[in-house]
């Protein structure tokens, strides 16, 4: 399987609340009320969405919305959670063998979600409007150590430079997916964020592999 063979997100707001509950039938409420908080927290923003819009998207009452989520700011940090499942933003168990393959699927995977879920989206706003963060903020530490460990496995199988620092590299190449992330989402073009992000650190990549022998 290639990286980019599917292009479809692996994640959809929904899907990523359905794993989280139980199967009673008080908690079958809450996948509808975080769904619907998606929808209104990005079709309105954080500050003009209120908790009586949500419950009425949702398709319930103000009072269980409440029973949940008691203020607008718990129910917006629950939506935060939802898109890190492990502390990975839009998080994918590996899905490719090569190590570097790899690298590029983080890429393509994060923009490709942020492209096509609104829970990525709106998890990234409200990051920044209500956890204080500043865009992904504090929360790259997954994906960062993700990247480490692949660069150190390119390393220990000889496809990347003995000398190359994983975590200085880790470091730079996740710069780049955030950058052009940040850039599409302020300007609101988003059509080629994903073919960007996977050129960046495609090329980024590129000065990192081991030299080819030339033929004698």
């Amino acid at each position: 399987m290639t990286v980019t063979e599917n292009r479809s997100p692996k994640h959809t707001a929904l899907r990523a609340v359905e794993v989280s509950l139980n199967d009673n039938r008080e908690e079958n409420a809450a996948p509808e009320i975080l769904e619907a908080a998606v929808r209104a927290f990005e079709e309105c923003g954080y500050e003009r969405a209120s908790i009586k819009q949500i419950a009425e998207l949702a398709g319930t009452s103000k009072s269980l919305v409440t029973y949940y989520f008691p203020t607008k700011q718990t129910l917006a940090s629950a939506v935060i959670d939802l898109a890190y499942p492990g502390g990975v933003f839009m998080g994918s168990p590996r899905l490719v063998g090569n190590p570097l393959d790899a690298i590029v699927w983080v890429a393509e995977h994060v923009t490709m979600n942020v492209l096509h879920s609104p829970l990525a989206r709106v998890a990234i706003k409200l990051g920044e409007e209500v956890a204080g963060d500043k865009g992904f903020g504090g929360r790259l530490s997954g994906w960062y150590v993700r990247l480490t460990d692949y660069l150190e496995e390119a390393r220990q199988m000889c496809l990347i430079s003995p000398g190359i620092n994983p975590i200085v590299e880790a470091k730079f190449l996740l710069c780049g997916i955030v950058g052009v992330v940040t850039v599409a989402m302020e300007t609101g073009s988003r059509l080629s964020l994903v073919d960007d992000a996977v050129q960046i650190t495609r090329d980024r990549l590129a000065c990192l592999r081991v030299p080819r022998a030339r033929p004698e």
